[in-house]
């Protein structure tokens, strides 16, 4: 019985590599070339406007994990890069103008909200968003250049910039050191390698024994999840990926449900693929595989047959994005969904020792 359940959960996954291309076909903008739309039928921005960064990036992650990125025709390689990069700005970041107008506000009422004003003027959402472009140009083969200009140089700005974060809230701070890491692991500095140890010695200091998460204060287990995600990434991206609390992360991970939207979904499953690979499948591995072929049918309940995307929320496309209304959330898939929804099949094949069989990859973001 157990056997059919899985075979139930996995055989949906095959007609992926066939539907999506469609769903993204249908993403494509008609005026500019390398544009996609963020949902079908629901985007609050018209194609014509200079926007749309995130989608792009979010489109060549899609196709590289369907392991198609390489055999899409040239022109249409070259039009994903050069809307790419037509955000880049004078001093080397990228970040999308209409999302920084459309948060201004979301942005400042935030500071306040939370009295953290490290992104009240959109610095830290240029920061992901330059992070985010430069991982996708890297998957179709293209320099990625210098990291930006305000990347800590030292290891004192490496201890302001850290602890200027807020790790009550690890889900956001995890990811701007995740950016750290990556940005001084393509900064081409001679430094870097001693700067990304200290960052590293730096982020230790934070973990907890008693569950593996990397915070301080006492966080909600969602973004005890979804930080510690965020800090393995920058690990990875670093090639510095040492688990040193892999079977608490495990407990933890396995007693929650962790599946408001797409990154909850998504983030529960990396840290536990992480941490049993850290264990090298010792501890409550059987628990671990069941987890992940359960987690495939909630990931069914977000997929749209019918159109061939994911949708962020179930039953509708997310609304906002980086604090910006990008769509109506109307009751269809989304290209952020998608993304995210295809990068956990990827990890969960590996977890079930299926990558070969199903053939994602997952991309190092």
């Amino acid at each position: 019985m157990e056997n059919k359940k899985r075979v139930e959960h996995i055989d949906w996954i095959f007609h992926l590599k066939h539907d999506i291309p469609k769903f993204l076909e249908r993403l494509k903008g008609h005026h500019t070339p390398g544009f996609f739309h963020y949902s079908l039928s629901g985007d609050l921005i018209d194609e014509q406007e200079h926007w749309g960064l995130g989608n792009t990036v979010f489109a060549i992650k899609s196709y590289f994990t369907l392991g198609q990125l390489d055999t899409l025709p040239e022109r249409t390689r070259t039009d994903m890069v050069d809307f790419v990069k037509s955000f880049q700005s004078t001093n080397g970041s990228f970040f999308d103008p209409i999302v920084y107008r459309r948060s201004f506000w979301r942005d400042k009422l935030s500071a306040f909200k939370h009295h953290d004003f490290n992104n009240a003027f959109h610095q830290q959402t240029k920061r992901a968003e330059t992070r985010q472009a430069l991982s996708a140009l890297g998957l179709l083969g293209e320099q990625l250049g210098q990291a930006p200009a305000d990347t800590p140089k030292t290891e004192q700005e490496i201890d302001r910039y850290l602890a200027r974060l807020d790790w009550t809230k690890p889900w956001g701070a995890g990811s701007h050191f995740s950016h750290l890491l990556f940005f001084l692991a393509h900064s081409q500095r001679e430094e870097a390698p001693s700067l990304i140890t200290h960052a590293v010695r730096w982020i230790a200091t934070l973990q907890r024994s008693s569950d593996g998460g990397w915070y301080a204060g006492s966080p909600s287990l969602q973004q005890k999840i979804n930080g510690a995600m965020k800090v393995i990434t920058g690990l990875k991206a670093a090639d510095r990926l040492s688990i040193h609390e892999p079977r608490r992360l495990i407990d933890m991970a396995l007693g929650v449900s962790n599946d408001a939207q797409a990154c909850d979904h998504f983030n529960v499953i990396y840290v536990l693929k992480y941490a049993d690979e850290a264990v090298e499948h010792s501890y409550r591995h059987d628990e671990i595989t069941s987890f992940a072929v359960n987690r495939l049918a909630q990931y069914r309940s977000h997929y749209w047959p019918e159109q061939g995307g994911f949708s962020y929320f179930l039953g509708k496309a997310n609304n906002i994005y980086y604090n910006a209304a990008v769509s109506r959330g109307l009751p269809e898939p989304d290209i952020h969904g998608t993304v995210l929804f295809l990068w956990g099949i990827a990890l969960i094949a590996q977890i079930l020792g299926r990558e070969a069989e199903l053939g994602f990859k997952e991309f190092i973001t």
